[in-house]
This record gives C-alpha cells, structure tokens and sequence, in this order.
C-alpha cells in the first residue's frame, strides 16, 4: 500500500539546525521516490528563517506555531485540525512522524490525527531532557518535566518509533514492550566536491555544532591549547552558538590569535567551512545524554572527506573504527583530544586517507538513499 507522510512536529522547515536536517533529507528521499508527504510545524522556541508556508521539492509545508505564540489557541488547533484533515488519503497508509518529545499544547493535535486514522510513529534523537549532560535553568526543568510525561503516555498508544541508538533502542522496549522499533541512523548528501591533497598551511581545525556541556567544548579548546603548548602550528575555527552561560567557555581562548569564532553560519557557508577545514572535530563528553543520542555532525563531518577526530559516545564505535575511518579518543580525555590533533599535524597523507576511509562509512551507513529506504520501509510495514 502507498504512503502518505505528514511529519508534525515543533521542528522548523525546510532549513534549520541538526534536528530539522534529519527531517529535510527524508523528504529528499521521499520526493525522489515519489512518496505523498507534508510537514506541518507546530510550535518551536527558535528563530525560523523560513517562510510561513511553501513547497519543498513536491512536498507542502505549514508552520502555525505563530498562532500559539500570539495566544490564539482555538485558532492554533483549528488550523492543525483543518491540515491533517485536508492532508488525509483514505487510497493510502497514512503516517504522522512526530518529534522526540511531545508538547503538552501539542498534544491534541496528534490524538486528533490518530482518531482520523494515521498511524503515530515518533522519531526519537534524544533520552530525557533533564538528564545529566544539559544545563537547563529551573524552568525549563520544569518544563521538560512535564513534556517528559506527555510524552511517555503519547509513546503508549503509538504504533512505533524511530530511535537514533541502541541505547534508546533498548529504553524504549523496556518502558513499551509491544512497541515497534527501527534505528534511524543520521543521513547526510555527499560533501565532499573533489578529493583533498594537502592540508593548509597552517592547518586548520574546525569545531562546528552548540555549545552545551554535552558537547565537550572545554575539552577540544584545553586539547588545542596543549597542542600549540607544544610548538604545533594550527588555527582553530569554531560556528554555532550555545546559551549565554554555554559561551562562557571560549573565555579559554579569548586572548588567542589563532581562533576565531564565527558565531552561527548559513547552511552554504558551514559547508564550505567544512570542507575548507582540515580537521574536523566532534568531542561529545561522557553523559546519559550524549550516550542515548548520536551526534549528527559526526555523519556530516565524514561526508566532506576530511579527517575527523571523534570521541567514542553511544553507537559511534559501531560505525567507526579508532585510525581507520576516524580518530577516535575516549571522551573528556584532553591529552587523547590533543594526540589525534598532533597525529594528523604529523602524518598529513594518513589523515587524508583517513578522511576518505570515512566517508566510505558514510556512503554505507549515512547516505540518504540508505537511511531513506529503512525509513519508508518500517512505515510500510507497521
């Protein structure tokens, strides 16, 4: 039987950060097969910079979180009701994909699309918001509480879910036994446009993503310091951004010549630092959180064919393997960090076949054809 796919969830679209990257290359699978699909954005917390509505390739999109965010509630749920309604295929399967946690405002809206006959199936990229490895204020917590026990009933009457690790593989089946499971990887497009044949001179290396205490920053920038400690010439370049209190650890590197913050980046010029650069870095710390997710640069990093240093978190050793594809160090190891940066100072060659072993590992295990066809065919089979 056919699909017909609306993805709902406070995930901004067709461009945004990791999450909505995720969600953009299934529908780039989806529209090269042909698949019925619709994205309807409910309420999010950041700053979109996409239209309000709009086509994506065949596929349609709405986003009325403007309309919670103005107190018009009834005029919220009306709408989300009228497009799930509209979007209904009764000539196919339909599926609503949701996100990781369900909001409680949010909530009606996905039991009304199961009472009109679309399958619920979640797409979890995350454990527990609160848990160890995030630094959220007092509200928040509270906040990310509550959403915690929507979710857990919302999971209940699902009929499966998208888990990002075995980990959460694993989580799940013991909290909803019945329940169906599939890990979705990450997926990313090839970056790489030709293959590189020598580093720059002097060597640049690249920090891209958030800035939150899972991410492990203060241990890459203590890595980078140790290595120019020890007379190594290199340059550091870090995008993104954090919370005011995250930003306070490139107080470490204030002073230094040769690091430069660009804060956030377009999706073109993030690529274009990627491949600029020539080790690329993803140094996650030892936490719950960083342990039950996947970090999402690590697939885009391997795609541009440059030589990453990976810390060992989650199912990332079952992906790669330690001076073969990456180099991989234990997390929270500065001296570990600083020796990977130090191997690939010395050994340039090897690192750049590193780098093009790693992307090989992408091509397998992260390509959007690959994760698109494992994506489609657990709906289909639900």
């Amino acid at each position: 039987m056919e699909l017909n796919i609306v993805m709902a969830s406070g995930v901004v679209f067709p461009y945004g950060l990791a999450t909505t990257k995720r969600r953009r290359y299934m529908v780039d699978y989806m529209n090269v097969q042909g698949v019925e699909c619709h994205v309807l954005v409910l309420r999010h917390q950041v700053k979109s910079q996409n239209p309000l509505k709009g086509m994506y390739g065949d596929c349609d999109y709405i986003d009325i979180s403007y309309l919670l965010n103005e107190g018009k509630i009834f005029q919220y749920y009306h709408q989300g009701k009228i497009f799930l309604k509209k979007w209904f295929n009764s000539d196919k399967k339909n599926v609503v994909v949701c996100d990781t946690k369900v909001e409680f405002w949010d909530y009606p809206i996905i039991r009304y699309a199961y009472s009109l006959g679309y399958k619920i199936v979640y797409d979890q990229v995350e454990t527990d918001y609160n848990t160890k490895g995030t630094n959220n204020s007092i509200k928040t917590k509270i906040h990310f509480l509550l959403t915690g026990k929507v979710s857990r009933r919302a999971y209940k009457w699902s009929d499966g879910s998208f888990v990002i690790s075995e980990a959460l593989k694993e989580q799940n089946l013991k909290a909803y036994p019945p329940q169906k499971m599939c890990i979705l990887p990450n997926s990313t497009p090839i970056l790489e446009k030709t293959k590189k044949q020598f580093f720059s001179n002097p060597p640049t290396i690249l920090y891209s993503g958030t800035f939150a205490k899972k991410d492990g920053v203060e241990y890459l920038l203590k890595a980078f310091l140790l290595v120019q400690k020890k007379g190594y010439s290199c340059r550091l370049i870090m995008t993104g951004k954090g919370q005011p209190s995250d930003m306070k650890v490139l107080e470490l590197v204030k002073d230094n010549p040769d690091v430069q913050y660009k804060g956030m980046v377009s999706d073109r010029e993030l690529v274009e630092t990627l491949l600029n650069c020539d080790i690329l870095t993803m140094t996650r710390e030892n936490s719950k959180f960083s342990n039950y997710g996947f970090p999402f640069k690590l697939s885009e990093s391997l795609a541009t064919g440059n030589p990453v240093i990976a810390t060992n978190v989650s199912d990332v050793g079952k992906y790669v393997k330690h001076m073969e594809s990456v180099y991989l160090v234990q997390p929270e190891c500065v001296e570990e960090i600083a020796n990977g940066i130090i191997y690939y100072l010395e050994n340039p060659q090897n690192a750049l076949q590193i780098g093009q072993n790693g992307l090989n590992v992408m091509k397998k295990h992260f390509s959007i054809e690959g994760v698109g066809k494992k994506f489609i065919d657990f709906l289909v089979n639900i």
